[in-house]
This record gives structure tokens, sequence and C-alpha cells, in this order.
């Protein structure tokens, strides 16, 4: 009989816990350079789909040079929440010079919703603006995709 209840218990908790993290979605994603001259962040790079080359060198917006990315994420839960077991998940990869995927993955738990239900996550991402960005979001049962087009030229000095 004892381990019935323990089966039971395991079962109710597994329910419960899924229960609760399906309540979590992804609802946005943007993206920021750092301008680095300016000293402060560019609009949103995924809502207008603009390719930088050069970031770096001076290629970013204006002129200004960008070697770094804000990445933030919007979630949106239950009002007043704190889903224990939520868990969202980022997948951040870049294309090598060679072809090569480079793959930074994160995983965000510890959402505290407030009264209008959403809260932002963020990633920074070092030395991000020479390879394209594709991002993919999983939280729930919901998922979100974007692609930043960045790339850099080198000059190959003739042998």
């Amino acid at each position: 009989m004892g381990a019935f209840h323990a089966a039971a218990a395991v079962v109710s908790f597994a329910l419960a816990g899924g229960a609760e993290a399906a309540q979590l979605k992804i609802i946005d994603v943007k993206a920021y350079a750092f301008l680095e001259h300016a000293g402060k962040l560019s609009d949103d790079l995924v809502s207008g789909g603009q390719s930088f080359v050069d970031a770096p060198k001076g290629g970013a917006l204006g002129g200004d040079t960008a070697t770094g990315l804000l990445i933030d994420f919007t979630f949106e839960g239950d009002k007043n929440a704190s889903p224990k077991y939520a868990t969202a998940i980022v997948d951040l990869t870049q294309t090598g010079r060679t072809g090569q995927p480079i793959v930074t993955r994160r995983a965000f738990t510890n959402f505290i919703f407030g009264p209008d239900g959403i809260e932002h996550k963020a990633v920074f991402l070092e030395a991000a603006t020479c390879m394209p960005l594709a991002i993919q979001v999983h939280a729930g049962k919901t998922e979100k995709t974007a692609k930043i087009d960045f790339r850099c030229t080198e000059t190959v000095t003739p042998k």
C-alpha cells in the first residue's frame, strides 16, 4: 500500500509541475546593439530587419561601432504568480567564418509575474556582431524565432 501512495504522490507532483510550466509563454524577442561611441542601445534589430556589415569597425547605425548585443525576451504568465516549475530554453546560434555553429544555451527559471503577467529576461553577448545570429526560444507550449544578419569582411593578404 505504501508503494501505491508513493507512486500517486509522484504522479500528482508531475501533473502539478506540468500544469504550472504550461502557463509560461514567450510573447516577444528584441535585440539591441550596444553603440560604443554613443554609449546607448540601438533600436530593436529584430523588428527593424537590419543587417550590419563590419559593426565593430563603424558599420553600426550612424557609423558607430558595436560589438555587444543585448537580447530581451518577454514572457507572459499568470498575473501575480511565481510558477515553481516554469522553465524557458533559449538557443542562440551564431555561424562562424568556416560555417561551424556556435551555440549558446540559456535556461531561465524563477519567474515572478506582477499584476500585468509580464516578465523580461535578458542575455548579453559580447563580440557578437560579426556572425549571423539565429534565436530560438521555447517556453511552455510556445516558441519564437528570430534572425539577425551580422557579418564582417576580412582582408586577406596575398602571399
